[in-house]
């Protein structure tokens, strides 16, 4: 994967995550929470994205999402039913070393 690819990708979930913050502002329930997605997740891709447009990565040993941790960990997601928003942190997560 290259870095253009990996930036698409954080981008695309961003949006993703912006519409299920629309979503749970509108009442429509989902698995992510609006504390999850705008005070951890969309944070987070932020970051990444100014990262990567900055040349800025870190360590190869030191890349790696805390959304992912925390979905995985602490928020207790399904992970034999994933949402969109679990696929894709857990894609990033996987290929964030890769670039």
């Amino acid at each position: 994967m290259d870095k253009n690819e990996f930036r698409d990708d954080v981008k695309n979930l961003i949006k993703v995550c912006t519409i299920e913050v629309q979503h749970r502002k509108t009442g429509i329930n989902g698995e992510s929470t609006i504390e999850q997605l705008e005070n951890t997740i969309l944070p987070e891709l932020n970051q990444l994205l100014t990262k990567v447009d900055n040349n800025q990565l870190p360590p190869l040993s030191e890349r790696y999402l805390l959304s992912f941790a925390n979905a995985f960990k602490v928020w207790g997601w399904d992970m034999n039913q994933p949402t969109e928003i679990f696929v894709k942190l857990a894609d990033i997560n996987n290929n964030y070393s890769k670039i």
